[in-house]
């Protein structure tokens, strides 16, 4: 998926793309996902009715190990109990941090466009200039020569880094970044932008001044439990800086300034759950006020190289890191700051550009999240191939994988699973008559995607590939494709927001919602088993799809999302004593969260609050519709369990645990569950069971 800003963007995604990390097909896995309903009824009641069986018959124990007597038990560990079977046939790949069925259907996403890579690779025809075809049969070409790529090196590149190493003080350091991020929008200390939605006036785009880079990231620099990869990091940078051409000692120095400045910068940075508070990130400046915020460079020249000059207002997202980057752009840091800016730029386009960067990037990212095994040149190569061309792409695959009667059903769905939280809303003792009038009111007006654009992007026809044989590289269209972005956002600055615009691929497994839109978005992909099976039963989907829909629409009236109005506007539209109350529940969230733990590492609640908040409200909806059905609520539960079934690595659980917003799918269903009364009804969870939580200690917003 493609690199979001988290501030900016906000749109709430329900799980973790595999980021870096993909899984094999295995056709039986994905086989099995569909018509899951029975499959997992049965195999639930047959291990009930064992269990059942053999209690009370200690004396057959006697001659038995410890591990030999263990039994996971429903009631305590409902997810271990519905997924022990699939999870059982799970065995990561060298080449795999991860598996979930997000990132299985993925790969069987990616491996059917892969045949159309395929097929026009070896094709032998010319097609039209600026067709699907041309572009992705160009492009595969630019990625797989890699005798171009390293002829080409840093190529085109090479006159912005130039005049970065050239740079003799600090404002000419300044303006080299301002040319790079004006043309190309890269962005590594300073000069970077984003044009999006004016968070307080939705239907209007800003200009919001972005944070520096701040490479592995917070999280990583500054936790207990991650500095070993912080290490393995630092020796990545010093290997990137000695290919560029750095003698060993020069890497080293060089090194050592670029971390001080790392851990200086992350310092003053807020955290990943602070920049989804739009009551932190959203700080108007003009722009003398930004001349203000940044005494060491010349503003007005600034804003002008990136063609932003002339606004009303400009948003700083992080004011704190802003002031502390300004007392950084000194003469006596300058090249340190140059260091620091040349290995974002060879971090930023490693993986396109020759092999011995490439590999050096695929080396971190393997060390990063525990893979043992590279994929090889082609599964990389392919996987490129349709990074740089999302909407051609998409365009192919809903014309041979959508299902116009599967999203007539999901429509379905999605206007009972409205109308049953519109009562969640009424139920809520907490909240005045007039604020439950505003919150149905933005259900009423939430806007709903499904399947695929009824208009393509801009950015799709904008994007041109030039072949080798004309003159190209891989790595100069990549930045034709930086460019595009750049010039589709400088087109949409100072128009109305057409709120009709996607900018998720129908490829996506995935699901969203976007609070600046007030919008669900249900992408093509995701529609397909196990999260929607048109064969499984109604509970059965509604805890699979029906689940999706609901965590998506809960995201409307999370921590974060509840403080936008039904026009997509940052609009804080409760009372005062409302709001202390949901704070206070919003707590009980954190510190029940926080009580559980993988590989003895908490769960950080604060992190993933809206997440939960998210999950539970799903919960509460998703059984509220269901009722006293209890053969409909053992259904919505297990088919909910088994699609959050998934396997780590150490490495990558550890950067969940430090970076997602998620908390790790275990306890997404464990800890919804317990916290769930209609999970203690229909299984009968006692108060020695490990899933048992007391009434008065279950958590949730909407209850």
């Amino acid at each position: 998926m493609k690199k979001r800003i988290l501030a900016l963007f906000m749109a709430a995604i329900l799980a973790l793309p595999a980021t870096g990390c993909t899984m094999k097909i295995n056709e039986n896995i994905v086989e099995e996902a569909k018509g899951t309903q029975s499959s997992i009824k049965d195999s639930f009641n047959a291990a009930k009715k064992d269990h059942q069986e053999t209690q009370g018959q200690q004396e057959t124990d006697a001659g038995q190990s410890d591990a030999e007597k263990e039994e996971v038990r429903y009631q305590d560990d409902y997810y271990e109990f519905v997924n022990q079977n699939l999870l059982s046939k799970i065995e990561l790949a060298a080449t795999d941090a991860h598996w979930d069925w997000f990132g299985e259907l993925s790969a069987v996403v990616s491996s059917e466009m892969d045949e159309i890579i395929e097929e026009l690779a070896n094709d032998g025809k010319t097609y039209e200039k600026g067709s699907s075809e041309q572009k992705i049969k160009d492009m595969y070409e630019c990625v797989t020569d890699m005798e171009n790529r390293n002829e080409t090196g840093l190529g085109p590149l090479k006159p912005h880094m130039d005049s970065i190493r050239n740079a003799s003080n600090i404002e000419e350091y300044v303006d080299a970044l301002a040319q790079l991020s004006g043309e190309f929008g890269f962005s590594s200390i300073v000069g970077g932008y984003s044009i999006m939605q004016d968070k307080a006036d939705s239907s209007e785009y800003a200009v919001y001044m972005m944070y520096a880079d701040t490479l592995i990231g917070k999280e990583y620099i500054e936790g207990e439990n991650t500095q070993e990869y912080v290490s393995l990091y630092l020796d990545y940078i010093n290997d990137m800086l000695m290919e560029f051409g750095m003698s060993a000692d020069e890497a080293a120095q060089s090194t050592d300034s670029i971390e001080e400045l790392l851990r200086d910068i992350c310092a003053s940075t807020l955290t990943t759950e602070q920049m989804y508070d739009p009551a932190l990130t959203y700080n108007v400046y003009t722009e003398q006020e930004l001349q203000n915020l940044y005494t060491n460079i010349d503003i007005p020249k600034m804003l002008k190289t990136l063609r932003v000059d002339g606004q009303d207002k400009y948003i700083v997202m992080d004011v704190e890191q802003a002031k502390k980057i300004n007392s950084l752009l000194v003469e006596e840091n300058l090249q340190a700051l140059k260091d620091y800016s040349t290995f974002v730029m060879l971090n930023d386009t490693a993986k396109y550009a020759n092999a011995a960067y490439a590999k050096l990037s695929d080396d971190m990212k393997n060390a990063l999240y525990g893979i043992t095994e590279s994929w090889g040149d082609e599964k990389t190569w392919k996987d490129l191939t349709q990074d740089l061309l999302p909407w051609d792409f998409g365009m192919i695959y809903v014309e041979e994988h959508f299902s116009a009667e599967d999203k007539e059903s999901v429509e379905e769905m999605i206007e009972l699973i409205l109308k049953e939280y519109e009562t969640i809303i009424n139920r809520q003792e907490w909240m005045s008559e007039a604020t439950k009038k505003k919150a149905i009111r933005k259900l009423e007006t939430m806007q709903v995607k499904i399947g695929y654009p009824d208009k393509w992007p801009a950015a799709r026809d904008m994007m041109q590939v030039t072949p080798i044989s004309e003159g190209g590289s891989l790595l100069s269209n990549l930045l034709v494709s930086m460019q595009v972005a750049i010039d589709d956002s400088l087109n949409k600055l100072g128009t109305k927001v057409d709120r009709s615009e996607w900018d998720v691929t129908p490829q996506t497994i995935n699901a969203m919602y976007d609070p600046l839109n007030n919008e669900i978005i249900f992408p093509a992909a995701i529609l397909q088993a196990p999260f929607y099976d048109s064969d499984n039963s109604y509970g059965a989907n509604l805890g699979g799809i029906g689940f999706v829909i609901a965590h998506e629409v809960s995201h409307a009236f999370d921590s974060s999302g509840a403080l936008y109005d039904e026009y997509g506007n940052y609009n804080v539209w409760w009372t005062d004593e409302e709001l202390a109350e949901y704070q206070k529940m919003s707590q009980s969230i954190v510190d029940y969260y926080s009580n559980y733990e993988m590989m003895g590492i908490p769960v950080n609640g604060e992190l993933t609050l809206m997440e939960n908040i998210a999950d539970l409200g799903a919960m509460t909806c998703i059984t509220s519709i269901i009722g006293d059905d209890a053969g409909a609520l053992d259904e919505a539960f297990g088919q909910m369990t088994y699609n959050w079934a998934s396997v780590d690595t150490a490495s990558f659980m550890t950067y969940l645990l430090n970076t997602d917003t998620h908390s790790p799918n275990k306890i997404r269903v464990n800890a919804v569950l317990s916290s769930c009364d209609a999970f203690y009804q229909i299984y009968n969870i006692k108060e020695t069971d490990g899933m048992y939580v007391a009434p008065e200690d279950r958590v949730g917003i909407w209850k």
